[in-house]
């Protein structure tokens, strides 16, 4: 048999759909039909089912028969850290009732499965979740959805500060290694990923994680200011609307974290855009909604932005630095630099918005 890595796109889909079967019967599933949704990071399939989501409709945020089977990225995330998520999910669920995809549990009760398939290297953890009715409004949102973004945060915030996690819980962690030594995807040393920068935009990149650095010693570890975040939700990415209410999916890169760093990742798509102003007073005014905001936290909102810009462009100067042709990246590490280099001048990293500028509702 040949060798997975050797295959083509379309031969490594056929062998994995063999695994996606076979990972349905553990969920009681054999039957049910399924369609390929995303090959890029998990395998993603739609799942149609007539018997697993007969439950309560959850006021509209599932839909109907349909359910979501990740088969996980082989070496992204260990088993604890997957099971982690699921049972925070399940827990955002049950105890709070936030809209978040709901966990569906395997023969036996298990939220994660560990399924092998010939032709496949390595066995594969498998997890399925009712699929989240809505869609994402990117250019499309106004000010209102961030409002109600900010609102569903602090929500997941107020949940995730009163939450236990279960014992040998084994998270990612959002702290200045997190952020500045790992390279989530990358195969190398964190020693050989940060001489890939451009030399004219290394600098700056450590100045920045060297007041991030200070900035979560200021703040500390405890609970007032730093446990679990989504880490990647936005209105352009993993914040689903339905009907103007936010529903947040994709917990894959969920960890510890600060809770300003999570609302500076909401942040990230619209820094540049005519009405980042208003966006950003309603994300935090949303969120003051529901759950006090410190102002010694608040101030650091603009630093962790910049974070965000430095640990993307490891990433990004990385493979480009590797493989010179990636051009789309190329360009989004010139634009981390960019915006590094501009709130090093500015303390903020935001174009104000010229006077006039229309509000939007």
């Amino acid at each position: 048999m040949r060798p997975f890595d050797e295959l083509t796109r379309l031969g490594r889909l056929r062998r994995l759909h063999g695994l996606a079967h076979a990972a349905l019967r553990r969920f009681g599933l054999s039957d049910a039909p399924f369609a390929l949704a995303r090959y890029a990071g998990n395998t993603l399939y739609r799942v149609h089912s007539g018997k697993r989501a007969h439950r309560s409709d959850a006021g509209g945020l599932f839909v109907p028969g349909q359910l979501l089977l990740r088969v996980h990225w082989p070496g992204y995330r260990d088993a604890a850290a997957i099971r982690l998520e699921l049972e925070w999910l399940r827990s955002l669920r049950e105890t709070s009732g936030l809209p978040v995809p709901e966990p569906v549990p395997a023969r036996g009760g298990d939220l994660l499965v560990e399924v092998s398939h010939p032709g496949i290297p390595e066995p594969r953890y498998c997890s399925l979740l009712r699929w989240v009715r809505g869609r994402r409004l990117g250019e499309k949102a106004k000010v209102r959805h961030y409002a109600a973004q900010g609102r569903l945060m602090a929500g997941m915030h107020a949940h995730a500060q009163a939450w236990r996690l279960p014992r040998g819980s084994t998270p990612r962690v959002y702290d200045g290694d997190g952020l500045f030594r790992v390279v989530p995807a990358l195969c190398l040393p964190v020693d050989d990923v940060w001489p890939l920068l451009p030399k004219a935009y290394l600098g700056a990149f450590e100045e920045v994680a060297r007041r991030v650095r200070q900035a979560m010693a200021d703040l500390g570890d405890g609970p007032d200011a730093f446990g679990l975040i989504h880490a990647d939700l936005g209105v352009d990415a993993n914040l689903l609307f339905w009907r103007d209410r936010p529903r947040a999916i994709d917990f894959d890169e969920s960890g510890l974290g600060y809770w300003i760093y999570d609302l500076a990742v909401t942040l990230e798509h619209c820094r540049e855009q005519r009405d980042y102003q208003l966006y950003r007073d309603a994300l935090l005014g949303g969120y003051r909604e529901i759950r006090t905001l410190p102002e010694e936290q608040l101030r650091h909102l603009d630093l962790f932005m910049a974070a965000l810009d430095v640990h993307i462009g490891l990433w990004a100067g990385a493979v480009v630095g590797l493989n010179p042709g990636q051009d789309a990246l190329r360009r989004r590490l010139d634009r981390c630099a960019r915006l590094v280099e501009r709130y090093l001048e500015t303390g903020t990293q935001e174009k104000r918005p010229p006077r006039g500028a229309p509000r939007r509702s």
